[in-house]
């Protein structure tokens, strides 16, 4: 009966790994059911993915929380790796958005009821520094 247990489990993760392999999964897949990323170029397309899921977001907290999560994740995938990361970080990404975001902050600061466009202004902060990533990683990649 044991071997059944062990044989049913086998079965069940290579299915779902094996319904995964037909498209590009995303880290958070990576880490929950230890899928293999074989190496950077893989690790590199599998972060454009979230990356641009994150950019699909309306709600800016949501932007705001897309973006730690996939921190978090791509911090804890590189302890996992097994092979040197260089290309994928958010280095670029923080050089980025701080002239932005301030640029941004700066020009809504003496508008009355600054408030909210102080709020889209952020966003749009975000989306820019965030679209700049991905365009130098798929630079990178052609």
């Amino acid at each position: 009966m044991e071997g059944s247990v062990y044989s049913s489990l086998g079965l069940r993760m290579n299915r779902t790994f094996r319904e995964k392999q037909g498209e590009l999964f995303s880290l958070k897949d990576f880490l929950e059911h230890k899928f293999v990323i074989h190496n950077q170029d893989e690790l590199k397309k599998i972060f454009i993915k979230d990356l641009k899921g994150i950019l699909q977001k309306e709600n800016l907290f949501d932007l705001i929380q897309g973006f730690f999560d996939l921190e978090t994740d791509l911090n804890n995938a590189y302890e996992r790796l097994d092979f040197e990361i260089t290309q994928v970080n958010f280095d670029e990404f923080y050089k980025n958005l701080s002239p932005v975001l301030m640029r941004a902050l700066l020009e809504n600061a003496t508008q009355p009821d600054n408030a909210v466009m102080i709020l889209k202004s952020i966003k749009e902060a975000l989306r820019i520094a965030l679209e700049e990533e991905l365009v130098q990683l798929e630079d990178i990649e052609a």
